[in-house]
C-alpha cells in the first residue's frame, strides 16, 4: 500500500551501520486493499467494515463468520489471513457494501467511490474485488523512549523504528501518534551532539547511483518484491522463509548498488527473524506453527552481523 520510496531503506542504512534491529518478523497486511492491479494498492477502508459491509467468496458465501466471532470485524491479521485463504484457493473476496452504503458511497466514502470509479467499478450497486497488502512494519530499529538507536550520534523516529509501541500487531493511526511522539522527544534530546558511526564497507566498484528506486520496477526488484509477498507474506513457513534468504543472499552477491542493498538487509531481517520465531503471533503467522508459544512472548533483537 505504500509508495516506491517506502521501501526499507532506512531500516536497512540502519542494519549496515551496525545497529540493533527488533522484532523485524513483524510486519501488517491490511486485509482490503482494492484489488484492480495498481501499484500502490489503494484501500477500502475499514470504515465500511464497521458501516456494516460483508466480505463474500464468487459463490457468495460470508466467509468469516466461520473463522472468527466477530466475522468481519475481527483483528486485520484474521480478517488479512481469511481473504488470503479465499484468494489463494481460487474463490476470490469481494467487499460488499452495496446493501449497508449503497447509494450513500460517493458521499460518505468518496476517496474509495473515486479509487473503484477509476478501476470501472460501481461500488454502490457492485461488490470490490480485494486481497491483503503490505501496509505497516512493527519492527525496525530498536530505540529507546528519546529515540536514540544503539548507535552513538543516530535517532531515529515512526514507521523506520521498533519502539515496542505497537506490540506485536498495530491499530490503526497510532503509527501517527508514534511519529510526533517520538520525533518531539528526539529534537530535544539530541543536544547538538552527532558523532559520526563508524559504517561497515561497502564492496569495491559499488554505487550510490539508485537504479532500483525508478519506476517502473527493474527485473531484481520485481523478483524480489514476488519473492517477499509469496515467502514471506500474510502466511509463512520454513520452507518458503528458506527459499527467501536464499533467494536475497543469491541477489546480494550480484548488487552493486548501496540503496538496493539497504533494501536487501531489511528483506533478510524480516526473513531471518521471521524464521527463528516459530510460533505466531499478531502480524506473523506460520502455518507450521500456528499457535502462540509462551515462551517466544517477548521482542526479538538482532544484527546484519548475527
Amino acid at each position: 500500500t505504500n509508495p516506491s520510496e517506502a521501501r526499507g531503506g532506512g531500516c536497512g542504512m540502519a542494519a549496515n551501520a551496525g545497529a540493533v534491529i527488533a522484532d523485524a518478523e513483524f510486519v501488517q497486511f491490511h486485509p482490503t486493499s482494492i484489488n484492480v492491479g495498481r501499484d500502490p494498492a489503494p484501500l477500502a477502508t475499514e470504515a465500511l467494515r464497521g458501516e456494516g459491509a460483508h466480505l463474500v467468496n464468487k459463490a457468495g458465501e460470508r466467509f468469516m463468520l466461520k473463522i472468527h466471532k466477530d466475522a468481519e470485524l475481527a483483528p486485520r491479521d484474521i480478517v488479512a489471513r481469511g481473504i488470503f485463504a479465499e484468494v489463494q484457493a481460487g474463490r476470490g473476496a469481494w467487499l460488499d457494501c452495496t446493501k449497508t452504503v449503497g447509494a450513500h458511497f460517493a458521499s460518505e466514502f468518496p476517496t474509495v467511490y473515486g479509487y473503484c470509479r477509476e478501476a470501472g467499478i460501481d461500488p454502490s450497486v457492485e461488490p470490490i474485488p480485494v486481497v491483503p497488502a503490505v501496509h505497516y512494519h512493527m519492527g525496525g530499529i530498536l530505540t529507546d523512549a528519546d529515540g536514540r538507536t544503539s548507535l552513538d550520534g543516530l535517532w531515529a523516529a515512526g514507521e523506520v523504528t521498533s519502539t515496542g509501541a505497537h506490540g506485536a500487531n498495530r491499530l490503526a493511526s497510532n503509527s501517527l501518534l508514534e511519529a510526533v511522539v517520538f520525533a518531539a522527544r528526539i529534537a530535544e534530546n539530541i543536544a547538538g551532539l552527532l558523532p559520526s558511526p563508524k559504517l561497515n564497507p561497502w564492496p569495491e566498484g559499488a554505487s550510490w547511483k539508485d537504479d532500483e528506486g525508478a519506476e517502473p520496477d527493474t527485473a531484481v526488484m520485481t523478483k524480489l518484491r514476488k519473492m517477499m509477498s509469496a515467502d514471506v507474506g500474510v502466511i509463512r513457513n520454513a520452507e518458503g522463509l528458506k527459499r527467501a534468504v536464499k533467494t536475497i543472499v543469491e541477489i546480494e552477491r550480484k548488487n552493486k548498488q548501496i540503496p538496493f542493498g539497504n533494501m536487501l538487509a531489511t528483506a533478510k531481517l524480516m526473513a531471518v527473524s521471521a524464521l527463528k520465531r516459530e510460533e505466531s503471533r499478531g502480524g506473523h503467522y506460520r502455518s507450521d506453527f500456528p499457535e502462540p508459544v509462551e515462551a517466544f512472548r517477548h521482542r526479538t533483537f538482532t544484527t546484519l552481523a548475527e
